[in-house]
C-alpha cells in the first residue's frame, strides 16, 4: 500500500472519493508494489482502483482519457533497490579499491532501474511475479546483460545457475512486444570467438524486439589479487571482434551489433563516423561516443566566430588521441592555446583507460606543479551526476585549491567549444 498525501480538488480521484490519508491498495486487482504501478495506470483509460479508508477498502472503476491524470500525490516515489545475486568473474565492483564513495560499492540488479534509468541487468534475481509484472506494465525498453547464449559459459561467467535462464526471459519479453537493448562483456577465453558469434546470432533471432547488442571489452583493474585470473582484450582479438561486428551488420537493414569505442581503440582501428551508429542507442555503453563528440564540436563551431584563451584539457588514455587531434586543429584555425594532458589511472591501475574512471588523486598527482595554463577543462564524466565530486570524494573546490587553478566542466563536444568561446555560463 502507499499513502495518498494530496488529492487535487475537482480531479478524477477527488470525484471518485479519494482523499489525502487514504492508502492505495491495488490497481486492477494487482497489489500496489511501487511508483511504476501508479505511472502505468495514471496513463491508462480504464481500470479499477482499490483504496483503504478508516472504514475499510473500497474499489472504484476509473474511466478517463490517457492524458488525464488521476490528480493524486503519493507519499513515497522511490523503492528499495534489488541487489545483484551474481558473482561475475569480471565484476567491476569486486575490483574496486577502498576509499571511494560508498554508493559505488552497491551492486544493483533491478529491472525498475533498467526501465527508468537504462541500467543493465542480468535478470538472474527475477521472480515469476516480477516477470509477469514487466509484461503486464509493458516496461519497455529494458537493458539486459547477456554475455553468452551457451548456458555453461553463462553460468561460468556469472557464478549463478539462474543466469542460464536469460534467453527464456528474452523470448517471453519479445512475445510481449517489449524492446530490449543488450550487452556482451567480452572476456577472452570465455565468451569470445565462436561463443560470441553464436550469442549474437541467437539474439538476432529475436529482432526487432532485441534491438541492439553492444560488445565491450572486459574492464580489469589493478586490484584483482583475490579474484579469478582474467586476460584483457588484446589488439588481435579486438580487431577480430570489430571485423565480426561490421560484417554481421552488412546483413542487417540498419545495424544490430556494435563494438564500443574502446574496442576500436584497442584494435588500433579508425572509429566509424556517426552515420554508422544509427540513433546512438548504445551511447551509454561507450558505443559512438567519439563520433558524437566530433559531431558536436563541428556543429557548435558553426555558432562561434572566435575561440579565445589559454586552457589545459585533461583526459584519459583512451580519448587522448581524439582530443589531441581536435586540439591541434582548433589551434591551427583560432588564436587559442591548448595544452592536452593525458592522465594514467594509478587509482584503479593502468589497464583502466577511460576518463570517467579517473580520480581526484590521479589528477592532483599528475597536474600539481605541471600546469602551463591555469584554466583547466575536465569532462563531466569524471564527476558524480548532478554533483561536483569525483569517485574518491575529491570535489571541484578541492582540485582548485590543490592545483591553484580554475576548473571548467565540459559536457561533450558542444560543451567544450562553449567554454573555449567564453559562453559556458550562457
Amino acid at each position: 500500500m502507499e499513502k495518498i498525501v494530496k488529492v487535487e480538488k475537482g480531479s478524477i480521484a477527488w470525484k471518485l472519493g479519494l482523499r489525502a490519508g487514504y492508502d492505495i491498495v491495488a490497481f486492477d486487482g494487482h497489489p500496489y508494489v511501487d511508483i511504476l504501478d501508479f505511472y502505468f495506470y495514471d496513463s491508462a483509460t480504464k481500470f479499477t482502483l482499490t483504496y483503504q479508508t478508516a472504514k475499510g477498502e473500497k474499489t472504484v472503476l476509473v474511466e478517463k482519457d490517457s492524458d488525464q491524470p488521476l490528480g493524486i500525490e503519493l507519499e513515497d516515489n522511490g523503492f528499495d533497490i534489488k541487489p545483484c545475486k551474481n558473482r561475475c568473474v569480471f565484476c567491476f565492483v569486486e575490483q574496486c579499491p577502498k576509499n571511494m564513495r560508498s554508493t559505488l560499492y552497491v551492486k544493483d540488479d533491478d529491472y525498475r532501474l533498467s526501465f527508468t534509468c537504462g541500467s543493465y541487468i542480468t535478470l538472474t534475481n527475477l521472480s515469476d511475479e516480477e516477470r509477469e509484472r514487466i509484461i503486464r506494465l509493458k516496461l519497455s525498453p529494458l537493458y539486459i546483460s547477456v554475455h553468452a547464449f551457451d548456458e555453461k559459459t553463462k553460468v561460468k561467467l556469472c557464478t549463478n545457475s539462474n543466469s542460464a535462464k536469460v534467453f527464456a526471459y528474452l523470448k517471453d519479453f519479445a512475445r510481449a512486444g517489449i524492446t530490449m537493448h543488450t550487452q556482451i562483456v567480452m572476456v577472452p577465453g570465455y565468451n569470445d570467438g565462436e561463443i560470441l558469434k553464436e550469442t549474437v546470432e541467437e539474439l538476432y533471432k529475436l529482432y526487432p524486439f532485441v534491438k541492439s547488442v553492444a560488445i565491450v571489452p572486459v574492464g580489469l583493474t589493478g586490484h584483482r589479487d583475490h579474484l579469478t585470473p582474467l586476460k584483457t582484450v588484446d589488439k588481435a582479438l579486438a580487431s577480430k571482434t570489430v571485423d565480426f561486428a561490421e560484417e554481421f551488420n552488412k546483413g542487417t537493414e540498419s545495424g544490430f551489433v556494435w563494438c564500443s569505442d574502446e574496442m576500436y581503440i584497442i584494435a588500433g582501428r579508425e572509429l566509424p563516423s556517426s552515420d554508422y551508429y544509427g540513433d546512438f542507442e548504445q551511447i551509454e555503453n561507450g558505443v559512438g561516443l567519439v563520433a558524437q563528440f566530433l559531431d558536436e564540436v563541428t556543429e557548435e563551431l558553426s555558432y562561434h566566430s572566435t575561440l579565445k584563451g589559454n586552457y589545459t584539457l585533461v583526459t584519459g588514455v583512451s580519448f587522448y588521441p581524439t582530443l589531441k587531434r581536435v586540439s591541434d586543429l582548433l589551434q591551427e584555425i583560432y588564436e587559442i592555446n591548448l595544452d592536452v594532458k593525458v592522465i594514467e589511472n594509478d587509482f584503479f591501475g593502468h589497464t583502466v583507460t577511460v576518463a570517467g574512471l579517473l580520480t581526484g588523486q590521479d589528477l592532483i598527482k599528475n597536474l600539481k606543479g605541471n600546469l602551463v595554463y591555469k584554466d583547466v577543462i575536465l569532462p563531466h564524466t569524471m564527476f558524480k551526476e548532478f554533483e561536483d565530486v569525483m569517485l574518491d570524494g575529491v570535489s571541484i573546490a578541492d582540485l582548485e585549491d590543490q592545483l591553484d587553478c580554475k576548473i571548467h566542466v565540459s559536457h561533450g563536444g558542444s560543451g567544450l567549444i562553449e567554454i573555449l568561446a567564453g559562453d559556458e555560463n550562457e
